[in-house]
C-alpha cells in the first residue's frame, strides 16, 4: 500500500465529510492523550520509581498534544484569537452586533 501523494491529500482536505472524519479522529486522539498525560502526572506526583523516564514521557505526550490541537484548529478552519485581536476589538461594537442577531 502506498501513501497518497500530497496533491491527493490536499484535495481530500477540501471535502467537508473527510475533514469531519479527520476532526473526529483528532478529537479522539486528544482525549486519549489527555488521559495519558493525567496518568503520567499522577505517577510523577506519587513519586514514580523512574521519574526521569516519566518526565520524558510527559514531554512527549505534551508535544503530541500540541500537534493534535494545531491539527484540530486547522481542520475546523478557524484560527485562534490572538492577544492582539483581543486588544483591538471594540467591545461596544461587538455587543451591538450580537444584540442585533
Amino acid at each position: 500500500m502506498t501513501d497518497p501523494s500530497p496533491f491527493e491529500s490536499e484535495q481530500k482536505l477540501t471535502d467537508p465529510s473527510y475533514r469531519s472524519e479527520m476532526l473526529t479522529k483528532v478529537e479522539a486522539l486528544i482525549s486519549v492523550l489527555e488521559v495519558a498525560r493525567f496518568k503520567v502526572v499522577k505517577n510523577i506526583d506519587e513519586g514514580a520509581a523512574d521519574a526521569d523516564r516519566m518526565l520524558r514521557v510527559k514531554r512527549q505526550v505534551e508535544n503530541t498534544l500540541k500537534v493534535c490541537r494545531r491539527a484540530r484548529t486547522a481542520l475546523r478552519g478557524t484560527t485562534p484569537i490572538s492577544r492582539e485581536d483581543v486588544f483591538n476589538t471594540n467591545i461596544d461594537d461587538l455587543c451591538a452586533q450580537l444584540v442585533g442577531m
